[in-house]
């Protein structure tokens, strides 16, 4: 059975991936994944740009889960990120954020780029990743929604012709899934179990 370390976790993390055949471990270095969960924006300083007057972030939270990320890639440790959690995963492997964005509070629908499934699924963020380099985009939306950004001088605001849910780093194995699969209830199972099927493809866990 493969064994995945929560940083911060709780009890519908655990239960999550206890349903989809894990064991949890309290020991990262034991760990054959690492799951980082949900929470506060991740630091704009982190991927080089101004704070946004709506971004929430909590340094000591980056800089703990930073050393955590940096003790994966010693080790070789694929990770995932759920929510935050993937967002961070975006920085830590070179990417940025969309610092707000407008249609992302609400369960919709995404489509799977290499094999055209339409997974219904949770949505709780008001930022959005901005893949870097190296990155490939699993599943995106199409909510079209408003989305503001620093281009090194001053916030950018536009509307998305895609917007980016999911996002996959080889060099890292960071797997970045923004939606919430530790939601329950009936419409949710699809999500879980798309999310289980992305560690295997991706991650190879």
């Amino acid at each position: 059975m493969k064994r995945v370390y929560i940083e911060q976790s709780s009890f519908h993390y655990q239960m999550l991936f206890i349903k989809l055949g894990f064991t949890v471990v309290s020991d990262p270095d034991e760990a054959d994944l690492i799951c980082f969960t949900g929470g506060a924006d991740v630091s704009p300083y982190l991927y080089g740009d101004k704070q946004h007057e709506l971004t929430g972030n909590n340094a000591v939270r980056d800089e703990k889960e930073h050393r955590l990320f940096d003790k994966a890639q010693e080790n070789g440790t694929p990770c995932v990120g759920i929510c935050r959690g993937g967002q961070f995963l975006n920085v830590m492997s070179g990417g940025r954020m969309f610092q707000h964005v407008e249609k992302h509070t609400n369960s919709h629908y995404i489509t799977d780029h290499e094999t055209g499934e339409v997974v219904y699924v949770s949505s709780t963020h008001h930022q959005m990743i901005m893949p870097g380099p190296g990155a490939q985009v699993v599943a995106t939306s199409n909510l079209k929604g408003k989305r503001e950004w620093y281009d090194g001088v001053v916030f950018q605001k536009d509307v998305a012709d895609e917007d980016y849910e999911v996002v996959f780093y080889p060099a890292t194995q960071s797997l970045c899934f923004q939606p919430h699969p530790e939601f329950t209830g009936e419409s949710y199972e699809p999500m879980a179990q798309y999310f289980k099927s992305l560690i295997t493809r991706l991650l190879k866990v």
